[in-house]
């Protein structure tokens, strides 16, 4: 089974942004999530950005864009539903593939917001990833089963509390059984602190499921480039890991 790679790309630089896709893709990643604002946790980048990141794309790769207009929360009232409607369609026209959203009622799955979310994606064929928010809800098995009935095509997770702060590789036990859970019937995206250094665990939790990871600082330089020895480093791992297991 294709292990993905999805590389994170901070889009507020439109200088550094086109380079950084062309490099991403190059050096291996499957696809990208774009976002703006990544002190506050990645928000919806600007029309501009996700123009200038489709065309930077090959025709092969995916692009994902962010919906999240507003931070520090994952409460949808309707003004921000209508919002986040039409920044899917902004996406879409822009050239996106996918897209990436949230919506909780409390630390539980918002139907209603999450349903018209996703009718609006499908609307463009565009496909799905319920993020981090998923991190907040209690009931992790409850929302899987929910989101996987709803049409959500991913969930992106690192296994632990959204607010606890905590790094991927202390949330391996609860990844693991997230990953049980889901039973491939929905794609688990693994994020949150994938480096080079922790890849090869990680992609060991990948195998044979369909699960992918999501790197962001572990591929990026100090100066916010993209680079792709880091890349090849993190896929590197993930063919030593196939190998030990054909």
């Amino acid at each position: 089974m294709r292990k993905n790679l999805e590389v994170c790309l901070n889009a507020d630089d439109h200088i550094q942004l086109a380079d950084n896709v062309k490099t991403a893709f190059t050096a291996g990643a499957s696809r990208i999530e774009l976002c703006s604002t990544m002190q506050l946790e990645g928000l919806t980048p600007s029309a501009t950005a996700m123009t200038i990141a489709a065309h930077a794309m090959p025709s092969e790769g995916e692009l994902l864009i962010m919906i999240r207009p507003v931070a520090n929360q994952f409460i949808v009232d309707a003004t921000i539903l209508k919002l986040m409607l039409t920044q899917i369609a902004h996406a879409a026209h822009a050239g996106a593939t996918g897209v990436v959203l949230g919506a909780l009622n409390a630390n539980d799955v918002d139907i209603a917001a999450t349903t018209a979310l996703i009718a609006c994606a499908h609307k463009y064929n565009l496909a799905t990833t319920f993020h981090r928010a998923f991190d907040c809800i209690e009931d992790s098995e409850k929302a899987i089963g929910l989101l996987t009935e709803l049409g959500i095509d991913r969930i992106l997770t690192n296994g632990t509390k959204w607010t606890d702060d905590k790094s991927v590789m202390q949330g391996l036990n609860h990844l693991q059984t997230i990953i049980s859970h889901a039973n491939d019937h929905i794609e688990i995206v693994i994020g949150g602190g994938v480096t080079t250094d922790n890849a090869s665990t990680l992609w060991q939790l990948a195998n044979n499921n369909l699960v992918s990871l999501h790197a962001y600082s572990g591929a990026h330089n100090k100066d916010g480039w993209v680079d792709p020895l880091l890349i090849n480093a993190i896929l590197n791992q993930r063919t030593n890991e196939q190998a030990k297991n054909d």
